[in-house]
């Protein structure tokens, strides 16, 4: 049941109620004509720049000759930060209703009572971690919150302008949480180790360089669409590898943009640990650090394929033979392994892109499998419940990140997955994401791979 509350929070001012709906008070210029969501539209255009941020606004409408008004269909706004070069916030409204004949006193009046009121310390982990409450434009909140981010993430920065810099990047790290978790959506955003990391930085968590063209698995996925139908049938409707061993704890890769090997580590671990039937680490720091002849490039990022063939042609060492993860390109020590300590893999296989069922089957029987996702800004923060980013890209041009399929589930007759990152258990749940299935968001079922032994 749905139920009127107040959140309080002590120690601090009355909070201004956010626009949902677009404002805004310049001049559009018509600029041409486009069929938007099967309406044929007149295209208006506009722009601003405030110094720090230079805005291009959209908007798609036609006019309803019976009201002697302009019926919007769709406004988009793209803001560009001018000192960085990238988009602070890209928003795009569709209007399905309209109506002029509406008192707008009573359809925008705040409540003036509510039944409950919850209390919140300003200094509760929700109230600095979820930032309920929370306003990017409030010195006071700025700072309190990137203080307890620096004390619970131990960041220590070497000068006064280092300093600020981290500030005003965390600043609008905020915005986009805040503005996120105000919608609503099925998931939620928070702040992590992540937040206060430049652009250039964050491309080292992105450390996916694309395959090369033509390059496939080296055996063929066995099922068609046809035969996948009675596979399918027996399958459960959830499914965790985790809870048959088959997935070791989560790690943090961090400045290090080595995502490759921990998705393809942890498909190679899976398919052993199917075949011995126990759980053996395999040292991903081996892929690192001795990979370049395939074409990697160890903390500069690398492709699953070329990860595969190493392994095919050397075989992966175990963590104990070889060495824990150093988070830096090393000095390749696999000849000083035994060749009967070393675990080659016979090849590996790409799953059917752009197909729920064939993952499901390839998960069951084969799983973990290694799968490239496209890691947009709110991916980088995301905390908790089913992630489905609008801005998330499913072509295969997009993907950037290398992630672990482990399992799968279902809520409200939508499949989603789960997947584990290489962030640390800090980041999402506790080191994992489930993400909807729907519309290969993010591009997670555009190239899944599993291995063979």
């Amino acid at each position: 049941m749905n139920k009127m509350a107040c959140h309080l929070l002590e120690d601090d001012a009355y909070i201004m109620p956010d626009d949902m709906l677009p404002v805004y008070e310049f001049f559009f210029e018509e600029i041409g004509n486009e069929n938007i969501r099967g309406q044929d539209c007149v295209k208006f255009y506009s722009e601003d720049n405030d110094g720090d941020s230079k805005a291009k606004h959209y908007l798609w409408a036609v006019y309803n000759n019976s009201t002697e008004t302009w019926q919007p269909v769709r406004y988009e706004s793209i803001k560009t930060n001018v000192w960085h070069g990238y988009i602070d916030t890209h928003d795009i409204w569709d209007f399905d209703n309209f109506d002029t004949d509406f008192n707008t006193d009573d359809a925008f009046a705040l409540p003036e009572a509510c039944n409950d009121t919850i209390e919140h310390n300003i200094h509760d982990e929700a109230v600095t971690k979820d930032l309920l409450f929370m306003d990017h434009h409030k010195n006071k909140h700025v700072d309190h919150v990137f203080n307890a981010f620096k004390a619970k993430f131990g960041k220590d920065y070497a000068d006064i302008q280092e300093h600020a810099m981290r500030k005003n990047l965390f600043q609008k790290r905020m915005r986009l949480i805040r503005e996120t978790n105000c919608k609503n959506l099925s998931y939620k955003l928070a702040v992590n180790h992540l937040a206060d990391r430049t652009p250039e930085e964050l491309k080292k968590y992105r450390g996916l360089k694309r395959r090369d063209p033509g390059d496939k698995g080296t055996h063929p996925f066995p099922y068609t669409q046809k035969t996948l139908k009675n596979v399918l049938s027996d399958l459960p409707d959830e499914y965790d590898t985790r809870s048959e061993g088959l997935v070791a704890p989560v790690q943090n890769q961090g400045d290090c943009g080595s995502c490759w090997t921990y998705g393809t580590t942890a498909a190679a671990e899976g398919a052993l640990a199917r075949k011995e039937g126990k759980l053996i680490r395999l040292s991903n720091q081996a892929l690192i650090d001795c990979g370049w002849e395939f074409g990697n490039d160890g903390c500069d990022g690398g492709a699953d394929t070329t990860a595969y063939k190493w392994m095919m042609k050397y075989g992966l060492p175990t963590i104990a033979d070889y060495g824990t993860y150093e988070q830096v390109d090393d000095y390749c020590r696999i000849s000083n392994i035994s060749e009967d300590k070393l675990h080659p893999i016979r090849g590996f296989v790409d799953v059917t892109p752009n197909s729920v069922g064939a993952l499901k089957v390839a998960l069951y029987q084969n799983g973990p499998l290694s799968v490239s996702i496209d890691a947009t800004d709110r991916f980088l923060s995301y905390s908790s419940g089913i992630f489905y980013d609008t801005e998330c890209l499913s072509n295969s041009t997009s993907l950037n990140h290398e992630i672990t399929l482990v399992g799968y589930g279902e809520q409200y007759g939508e499949t989603f997955w789960i997947v584990k990152n290489s962030y640390g258990p800090n980041w999402g749940i506790s080191g994992y994401m489930h993400i909807l299935a729907k519309d290969n968001n993010c591009g997670i079922m555009t190239e899944p791979t599993y291995v063979l032994f």
